[in-house]
């Protein structure tokens, strides 16, 4: 319950995160404060920060294999965004979108190794 309890939280924040930033970035975007390629250059910077926080957070409480606990929570969130995909934009899968989500794991593992070394400081 505890390990579930810990994961609602992290959903919850990231799903927060991203409608926050999505509000915004919308707003410039309709002002024409930024064009569309910046707009998406922004989000894979944000999402590429929250994903690494997040895996460094974990793997800083991890007890031990902090690579393990970056992936489980990279692939969750993961999971979360192809839902949100499909049930918003209904688009298919692309090699472009598959190499974005394999970036964003890759991140959350490695935020996670580096919070694991950092454990003790």
């Amino acid at each position: 319950m505890k390990t579930l309890k810990k994961y609602g939280k992290t959903l919850g924040l990231f799903l927060l995160v991203i409608i926050i930033l999505t509000s915004i970035l919308s707003l410039f975007n309709l002002g024409n404060i930024f064009y569309t390629k910046t707009t998406d250059i922004i989000i894979m910077v944000g999402m590429i920060l929250i994903f690494a926080i997040i895996g460094f957070q974990y793997g800083k409480n991890a007890l031990n294999k902090g690579f393990l606990e970056g992936l489980k929570i990279g692939a969750s969130l993961i999971f979360l965004l192809i839902i949100i995909n499909l049930l918003f934009y209904q688009t298919g899968f692309s090699i472009s979108r598959l190499i974005y989500y394999i970036v964003l794991i890759l991140t959350s593992t490695l935020g996670s190794m580096i919070g694991i070394n950092k454990k003790g400081n």
